[in-house]
């Protein structure tokens, strides 16, 4: 049967012929083959109740409820992610563990309370990752997931970075509430004034070197100057894009702009912070006694000296409303949810609209779904699916519409195919093209998933007793430890329904075998490769 399923996915370096299509009807309901395909591609895969819920919308209604409407979870799910750590308030969670909370401070001198701390630290970081993973695999509103997911990426951040442990799941929180203003400008900001974009891109510190904070520390010998990563990072990765044509100048003028943004400490004195004029707002601070108060100039508009927290959001409007914005963001949209080179004219429509809207998101995403290249990606999908894609449409095949319930094995995998939500170690975020992921490696990883998800011994569904799995990356002190759960029971019939129809090459590769087999084959098979 592995010869039969490897075979078949050599298939995958075919090239895709979409045949022409007009663009379609944005406000009739789809039909089956466009639902199946709208949930593969703004979602992660249909199911029997998913689909009969998407017949009765237009991709109009579609992609509104994605954008404006939150996660719609089953009661068990719900429950289960109010049982991890990440449920209790975050500001309870910093007083406790923040800076110069006690239990921070007392753990560097005693080696017991760090690995307390640090335990705990731990478990508040898996429990955002598989809050994460149960809330994707399992919304009814699955177009919102897929969209909250690419905003995570574009303002991607490294949850195992120092304090951002702590401020991973609320960080996507927040971008999650900014979603529903339908603004990208709204998303830009939820990320700058994020603590933990602050902590992840190291301007917690980034000092102006004549602030009157920088003057202090020299004299108590301790370094202050100015961090330009995150200035970097909003130019060249969230707003304009590497090949903008800014300056070096221009970094160090936005790096300058940013200085005295950070974030809040239990321990900072609350009359301090209001005789200096700090604005908090949550755990992000502005601190002006670190800010550089002195005139600027940002793609050459002028920026006078003293406005202080009003220059930063000035700024970022500038960025949010340039051309050059609007071009990156709608490549990155049109890269991940229609394909890897896609025509430029439907890039530039998706450009007009972000700029004639003031960067409303679904003004942006709407040329796109109301284009022929789109509506001939959903005839014959070719868009191969990143390894998070594959695993959360593997699990809910398998599922059906029974919940995904087991977190755990969902980062474990999400992790040991590369892709784990929050993980991806620099600001690019993790790749959305086929050449990133497509390699013997990574799909003997997915050829193992299928089979093992066709035998029923992947506990994808939650509960202690059943079949154990023991992951590679789930090791204690270098050994393994088997992760109990219960395995979904696949329906083959409906399997074969949401996978859509096969190709000749498939459907003949399938003949004479199981209902295992076919199951294996039917997850490992081109088709349920690209969404």
């Amino acid at each position: 049967m592995q010869v039969r399923i490897v075979l078949s996915m050599l298939l995958l370096a075919l090239p895709v012929n979409a045949a022409v299509a007009e663009g379609l009807d944005m406000d009739r309901p789809m039909g089956e083959a466009t639902a199946r395909a709208m949930l593969g591609r703004f979602g992660y895969g249909a199911t029997p109740a998913s689909l009969a819920a998407t017949l009765q919308e237009s991709p109009r209604h579609y992609l509104q409820r994605a954008i404006h409407e939150d996660a719609s979870l089953p009661a068990p799910v719900a429950a289960q992610i109010s049982a991890l750590p990440v449920a209790e308030p975050l500001e309870d969670v910093w007083s406790r563990l923040g800076p110069g909370a006690p239990s921070r401070m007392d753990s560097k001198d005693d080696p017991d309370a760090r690995k307390v701390m640090q335990r705990e630290e731990g478990d508040y970081s898996r429990s955002a990752l598989q809050a994460r993973l149960l809330t994707m695999a399992n919304s009814r509103n699955p177009g919102h997931e897929a969209l909250l997911s690419f905003w995570l990426n574009h303002f991607s951040i490294y949850a195992p970075k120092a304090l951002d442990k702590l401020l991973a799941w609320d960080y996507a929180r927040a971008l999650d509430q900014a979603m529903a203003e339908d603004s990208f400008e709204a998303l830009l900001r939820a990320s700058f004034f994020h603590p933990a974009m602050q902590v992840y891109l190291d301007n917690t510190q980034s000092t102006a070197i004549d602030s009157p904070a920088a003057r202090l520390a020299r004299q108590h010998d301790k370094p202050a100057g100015i961090n330009e990563n995150l200035a970097r990072e909003l130019l060249e990765l969230h707003t304009l894009g590497v090949d903008a044509g800014y300056s070096q100048k221009d970094v160090q003028e936005l790096a300058r702009i940013i200085t005295g943004a950070g974030i809040y400490s239990p321990a900072m004195r609350t009359r301090a912070l209001e005789r200096a004029g700090a604005t908090r707002q949550g755990l992000f601070l502005f601190d002006p006694r670190r800010h550089d108060a002195g005139e600027k100039t940002l793609l050459g508009t002028r920026f006078p000296a003293g406005e202080g927290l009003p220059e930063i959001e000035r700024a970022l409007h500038l960025l949010a409303t340039q051309p050059a914005t609007a071009h990156h963001i709608a490549l990155k949209l049109a890269r991940r949810f229609l394909s890897d080179d896609p025509p430029p004219e439907t890039v530039d429509a998706m450009s007009k609209g972000f700029l004639r809207s003031g960067g409303r998101i679904s003004a942006t995403l709407m040329p796109l779904l109301a284009s022929g290249a789109f509506a001939a990606s959903l005839q014959k999908p070719g868009k191969f699916k990143e390894p998070l894609d594959y695993l959360l449409s593997v699990a809910r095949a398998a599922c059906g519409d029974e919940p995904v319930g087991n977190g755990v094995v969902l980062a474990a995998t999400a992790t040991d195919m590369g892709q784990a939500p929050f993980m991806h170690t620099t600001p690019d975020g993790y790749p959305t093209q086929e050449s990133a992921w497509l390699s013997p490696a990574t799909m003997a990883r997915r050829v193992r998933l299928a089979i093992g998800t066709a035998s029923e011994r992947v506990p994808f569904a939650q509960g202690e007793e059943g079949v154990a799995l023991r992951p590679r990356d789930m090791t204690d002190a270098g050994k393994e430890k088997p992760v109990r759960g219960t395995a979904c029971h696949i329906d083959a019939a409906e399997l074969e329904r949401v996978v859509g129809p096969l190709s000749a090459a498939t459907a003949l590769a399938a003949r004479g075998l199981s209902a295992r087999e076919r199951t294996a084959l039917l997850l490992a098979s081109p088709e349920f490769m690209r969404h």
